[in-house]
């Protein structure tokens, strides 16, 4: 599996920028690990259809996807920047973040996804996820993760991420002076 950091990704690759919560949030991420591994117990459940696997095989031709390690390497490149990360849509973390955001792990608010936990998550949904992915296959059997997200390019994606963090980083100083006030 490849590792999620900015410096394997092109510079003008299809990018996507995800915001976690704030640093720390172990309820939050313990709650969308558990997420993580139910849609991973669902996904292996359908597979064991083999009428599915027929529709889905071209998703798993290089990697077979795993929804717990791809949410645990989310959750880990998190750190480097405290609560952001930009994801190339051209690797495996990329179609796997394709297929979460169909199954609501993640929600759009341009320019960025935000971390989110599924109201309900089902069986279906995820079935669902994974067959829309494998339908975005080419002419030349390549699937295309950026068919089913909004994607920037990796420069928007750091210019956006330093906005971010820029703004995290204000916020933090203002409320450090008030605090000193009372």
């Amino acid at each position: 599996m490849m590792k999620m950091t900015n410096v394997s990704l092109a510079i003008n690759g299809p990018c996507v920028l995800v915001e976690g919560p704030s640093w720390g949030d172990a309820e939050f991420y313990g709650r969308w690990l558990l997420a993580a591994a139910e849609a991973e117990a669902f996904w292996k459940n359908a597979y064991k259809d083999s009428e599915f696997q027929k529709q889905v095989d071209r998703v798993c031709v290089a990697c077979i996807p795993h929804f717990g390690i791809s949410a645990t390497l989310i959750i880990t490149e998190l750190r480097q920047y405290t609560t952001s990360l930009v994801i190339d849509l051209n690797t495996e973390e990329g179609e796997s973040f394709a297929m979460m955001v169909a199954m609501e792990f993640f929600t759009f608010s341009a320019p960025r996804y935000q971390m989110t936990i599924p109201s309900h998550l089902t069986e279906m949904q995820v079935k669902q996820a994974i067959f829309n992915f494998a339908q975005t296959e080419d002419a030349e059997f390549m699937l295309h993760p950026e068919h089913l997200v909004t994607a920037i390019t990796f420069a928007e994606a750091r210019a956006w991420q330093d906005r971010m963090r820029a703004i995290d980083g204000f916020r933090d100083n203002f409320l450090a002076c008030a605090g000193t006030l009372n």
